[in-house]
């Protein structure tokens, strides 16, 4: 009987020594979570500042956003035509299956914010001929490609 009691008070002080420390973690958490948030609260979440009437046309135009990443659409195809003049390629995609009675074509812009490469060495336009394999990621809005891999 001794040491079923005894088990019992252990089982107790175990249990309510858990208890406080839940409780002190998470007013520890709290806290933590609270001084995060005064120091986040100050920081701005625009930074676009009023352009003055004396602010040259280059300075005006430094501020360009970004596509979101949740819009960009990715494709694997063919290059079918590429024009440097234009800064166009053109991709005929690969299709689900061999019933497809039209090839489907894409035609996407390339600036140089547009990351080209065979996954070892940077490409340019230019070697992206007719024919070339590639995976090409792109804002379906734009039509521009960020991201373009050659096979």
């Amino acid at each position: 009987m001794k040491k079923f009691g005894f088990l019992l008070g252990l089982a107790v002080f175990c249990a309510l020594t858990t208890a406080s420390w839940a409780e002190d973690n998470a007013a520890d958490a709290t806290a933590a979570g609270e001084a995060v948030a005064a120091v986040a609260a100050p920081v701005a979440t625009s930074v676009a500042a009023p352009v003055d009437s004396n602010t040259p046309a280059a300075v005006e135009n430094m501020a360009v956003e970004p596509p979101a990443a949740d819009n960009l659409e990715f494709v694997s195809g063919e290059v079918n035509a590429s024009d440097e003049t234009a800064k166009t390629i053109t991709v005929k995609l690969y299709g689900e299956g061999d019933a497809q009675a039209t090839e489907k074509m894409l035609t996407v812009k390339i600036d140089e914010a547009t990351d080209i490469t065979d996954g070892e060495k940077d490409r340019d336009l230019k070697s992206l001929t007719a024919g070339t394999e590639v995976d090409v990621e792109y804002d379906p809005a734009t039509t521009k490609a960020t991201y373009i891999f050659v096979y």
